[in-house]
């Protein structure tokens, strides 16, 4: 049964083509111009593919593709759109007077006479085809094609550049959002570390600290939620969204000023214990120095002279004056060390406080205030992040707009 129906529906779709040939299922594909879509007509190329033995079609201009099932009823369609109008346009012939029955035919012999007037010869008439009846002519067709190819370029045209357009668009969005969640993610730890740093227990602290993050997500999303109710003409949605996002925002600022001045007040903090802390430092350094210099500078290192002793008591020489010597150096040289990395890892305190240079550098250093540095923040954070998504929300609109 199955073959029977396919093999009608080869032979149906071959007379609709207007193939001459037989249909054989022994090519495995047939190629010819495409009737369905009008880009394909103008072009004029073999762009319709049939399949005979998987039954099956495909169009190479649109890459269309299905059963020959679908082809068929495709082609009844345009056949019976093509021929309505025909049919609309042709008038009914006029209803002709039934023929008179014959006269009996007279079994007697009559004389026939030639009828006295003579029938006159009509002039043929020539009826004139209406615009729509008269066919193109090969120069109109060509014509045709070709503004058809024009406005198909045209078409084609708008679609990249608005593509170009769409993708540039898409990446500075993309660009703009990322910024926006660094900043937002930078502003929901500042949050979270002042907010869990107001309560002394640590479970509640770090409740604290979540809210502060939900009140930085709180901000870009409502910001978000603004713009998009604006962009499509909802301005009570957008009223309310802005409540929300004030709120969402004004938490966040708040709690990254908090954790700006508290790092800037320990930062002044250790400045000051380090000030505090230089003369007591430098008097140490000095007197590590008087001790270093008592040492005499030609004693020798410490791994010179304890491979020298090990030597000693290797040959067993131990009663000497050399080796007694030599034990008193040993302890000479390792408090040399002693006092040497002492003053090294004071000195490096010091500068790793901020004295000298570096300390005049610190107090000569501009701060930006904290609740501007924070409300830039806040800034960046809500309304990077919320350009970057309404962009790419009014993209993707625009496109299913562009394709319905």
């Amino acid at each position: 049964m199955a073959d029977e129906r396919h093999l009608k529906e080869l032979q149906r779709v071959a007379e609709l083509l207007g193939l001459e040939d037989e249909v054989s299922q022994d090519a495995s594909e047939a190629r010819l111009p495409c009737p369905l879509h009008e880009e394909c007509v103008a072009t004029g190329d073999n762009n319709l593919i049939l399949n005979w033995q998987r039954h099956g079609y495909r169009c190479a201009g649109t890459g269309e593709s299905g059963p020959l099932r679908d082809l068929m009823k495709q082609l009844e369609a345009l056949r019976a759109n093509a021929l309505v109008p025909a049919l609309r346009s042709e008038t009914l012939p006029e209803a002709r007077p039934a023929p008179e029955p014959a006269a009996a035919i007279d079994a007697e012999y009559t004389e026939v006479t030639r009828a006295a007037h003579p029938v006159l010869k009509s002039e043929p008439k020539v009826l004139q085809l209406r615009p729509e009846q008269r066919l193109p002519t090969p120069e109109e067709i060509q014509a045709e094609r070709e503004e058809r190819l024009a406005a198909l370029k045209a078409q084609q045209a708008e679609k990249r550049k608005g593509r170009s357009e769409r993708l540039i668009i898409g990446a500075l969005a993309l660009i703009f959002l990322l910024a926006g969640l660094a900043a937002a993610g930078l502003s929901g730890f500042a949050n979270y570390q002042a907010f869990s740093s107001t309560v002394a227990d640590p479970v509640q602290g770090r409740i604290w600290g979540w809210a502060g993050v939900i009140a930085a997500i709180i901000s870009f999303g409502g910001f978000t939620f603004v713009y998009w109710h604006g962009a499509n003409r909802r301005f009570k949605e957008a009223a309310r969204a802005l409540i929300f996002a004030a709120v969402g925002a004004g938490a966040s600022i708040l709690g990254t000023e908090i954790y700006i001045r508290g790092n800037a007040e320990a930062t002044a903090a250790a400045v000051e214990t380090a000030s505090s802390n230089r003369e007591v430092l430098e008097s140490q350094i000095a007197d590590w120095r008087r001790q270093l210099e008592g040492i005499p500078p030609e004693t020798r290192s410490v791994e010179g002279l304890e491979a020298y002793i090990a030597e000693v008591e290797r040959v067993g020489r131990t009663e000497q004056k050399p080796y007694r010597d030599a034990q008193n150096e040993l302890g000479l040289a390792r408090r040399r060390d002693e006092l040497t990395a002492r003053i090294e890892a004071a000195n490096a305190e010091l500068l790793g406080q901020g004295s000298g240079n570096i300390l005049l550098q610190a107090e000569q250093r501009a701060s930006l205030p904290s609740w501007l540095f924070a409300a830039l923040l806040e800034l960046f954070s809500s309304q990077a992040t919320s350009i970057g998504f309404v962009a790419l929300l009014l993209l993707a609109g625009g496109r299913q707009t562009a394709e319905d």
